[in-house]
């Protein structure tokens, strides 16, 4: 038996990791389990500042990967069933709880239950929200699969979407076998959703974003998935016994081993380059060359003479999407500032520690702020934007000054309190 043993160690840590790209994986990587002991992991998140959480459904769980700590803790007990996790841009974790038959908003700082966001379709409860995925522009596809009940609370297994208000939910696919993992492309344009008892992935263009319709669906992969993830190329990561990346056109250009099967995966970590898998009892990371997808990294100013940067309006938070960004002295700079709100917004550009008193200037305007676009006259607005209403965009472009933490705010009356950000100009 001890020999046995032996010979079952020699294998899985001797796993090969295939990959027809050799652009794809860090060199000389390997899987590497971070934690183990548990019944059965899913549903891998990534936060703002790269931490993973990631459920344990049968300990009714979620946990939290501190990345700069490199240790695991319980971020909740009595979860609901929590299966699928997905952060918003505000920061809050939505959860898929399936014993509950619920998807949840929570406090990400302490668990506490924020808002319902979706309990029945049609009066009727749903059978097991399973995996969910956030639309940009803030409505939410989930899935609705009846894993472990006999019995269906609705009419088969279906996908659905919450409108960006949270006020309705549609049904948006009802021919799929058995519907569960979901991911979406960062341009809101494309929905991937895994059915496994179809052995198939499917791809859908999205229509609208208002209801969540669908159309053109396309089989992507011969192959279904339990979660997924996608990175900056577009590669799509699939879970089905092993990690299975397909690029953008559907080919498969890598097989990852792990030492136990694959159930979910997402990127995190600072640099958005660590894979995280969650696999039955353990818990992985393999480090990449490639982030995920819409990853963001601030720290650094982009490569080349141009760097182009774009800040949108979070619907309904009076905040800005991109808190802070970093570009190089002399980088010809394109700043596409959108406006997703329904309130009229702009974005000016201001010296170094002089956010408030543009702000509390703007204010002084009084009635003829708004004719004005609330720009005081002052030297301490570098670059700025019109007052932009709903929908609308505008492009800034500029050279990067000299090194330095420069402010970026709105300067509608009481916006600036908390609509602000930092563009932080290295060397």
């Amino acid at each position: 038996m001890k020999t046995l043993l032996t010979f079952v160690s020699l294998v899985i840590s001797n796993l090969p990791l295939y990959s027809a790209n050799p652009n794809l994986i860090a060199e000389g990587a390997k899987p590497k389990k971070l934690a183990g002991g548990f019944k059965f992991t899913e549903g891998p998140a990534v936060d703002q500042n790269g931490n993973v959480f990631f459920t344990d459904i049968p300990n009714n769980r979620i946990h939290k990967w501190d990345i700069t700590a490199g240790k695991l803790s319980t971020f909740l007990e009595n979860s609901g069933g929590a299966n699928g996790l997905y952060f918003s841009k505000e920061g809050d974790l939505y959860v898929c709880q399936g014993e509950k038959r619920k998807v949840m908003s929570l406090y990400a700082d302490d668990g506490g239950e924020k808002e319902p966001l979706a309990d029945q379709y049609e009066g009727k409860p749903f059978n097991k929200p399973n995996d969910l995925w956030i639309h940009p522009e803030g409505g939410i596809y989930f899935s609705d699969p009846n894993y472990g009940r006999k019995e269906h609370s609705q009419d088969g297994e279906h996908l659905y979407f919450i409108t960006p208000y949270h006020d309705s939910v549609y049904r948006v696919a009802n021919d799929l076998k058995r519907p569960n993992g979901v991911i979406g492309t960062p341009d809101g344009k494309t929905l991937y959703v895994a059915d496994p008892s179809a052995q198939q992935t499917y791809s859908y263009s999205i229509e609208s974003t208002d209801e969540g319709t669908l159309s053109n669906k396309k089989l992507f992969a011969k192959v279904g998935s339990d979660g997924m993830t996608l990175d900056n190329k577009g590669n799509l990561y699939l879970t089905w016994g092993t990690v299975q990346v397909f690029n953008p056109s559907g080919k498969k250009i890598a097989d990852i081993q792990f030492p136990e099967k694959p159930s979910n995966i997402c990127f995190g970590g600072k640099d958005g380059k660590t894979l995280f898998v969650t696999a039955r009892t353990g818990f992985y990371s393999l480090d990449m060359q490639v982030a995920g997808a819409g990853h963001k990294d601030t720290s650094r100013p982009p490569e080349g003479e141009n760097a182009e940067i774009t800040i949108s309006c979070i619907k309904e938070k009076l905040l800005y999407d991109t808190k802070e960004f970093t570009v190089r002295e002399g980088q010809n700079v394109t700043l596409t500032f959108r406006n997703n709100d329904i309130p009229s917004h702009n974005l000016f550009i201001v010296k170094p520690g002089s956010a408030d008193k543009v702000a509390n200037l703007a204010l002084l305007m009084g009635a003829e702020g708004f004719a004005k676009q609330y720009r005081p006259d002052t030297d301490l607005i570098l670059w700025g934007t019109k007052l932009l209403e709903h929908d609308k965009e505008e492009q800034l472009k500029f050279t990067a000054p000299s090194p330095g933490d420069y402010p970026y705010i709105c300067t509608f009356p009481g916006h600036a309190i908390i609509m602000r950000g930092v563009m932080h100009v290295v060397k």
